[in-house]
């Protein structure tokens, strides 16, 4: 039994390298090349990154004020938590900033994407 655990776990070892290929050589060509010389292709990649970066700091923010109210209620340090958190909607709203540049828009804040 110790054997055929040995041999299957060596087994699995070998393959491992060539299954991780496989798998990231299908996904990698699945939905064809990202670079491909158009520049709209592109342009829509970085807008939505920006997009999906306002959206992540947003939430972070909220993240941050909730932990921050969290430690003020439990008679913990809260400081540290609160200015992250405003440093996190003030560069979430820069990045939806450049977002709606980037579309091409006048420049309006608001975080209804």
């Amino acid at each position: 039994m110790k054997k055929l655990i040995k041999t299957i776990r060596t087994a699995v070892t070998g393959f491992a390298p060539v299954a991780a290929m496989l798998l990231f050589s299908t996904a990698l060509f699945a939905q064809g090349p990202i670079f491909t010389g158009d520049a709209s292709n592109l342009s829509n990649i970085i807008r939505e990154a920006l997009k999906l970066m306002a959206i992540i700091l947003f939430c972070l923010g909220a993240v941050g004020v909730a932990w921050a109210i969290y430690n003020k209620m439990t008679g913990k340090e809260w400081g540290n938590q609160a200015f992250g958190s405003l440093l996190s909607f003030a560069f979430g709203t820069i990045v939806a900033v450049f977002w709606q540049l980037a579309q091409g828009r006048a420049v309006g804040i608001d975080t209804n994407f």
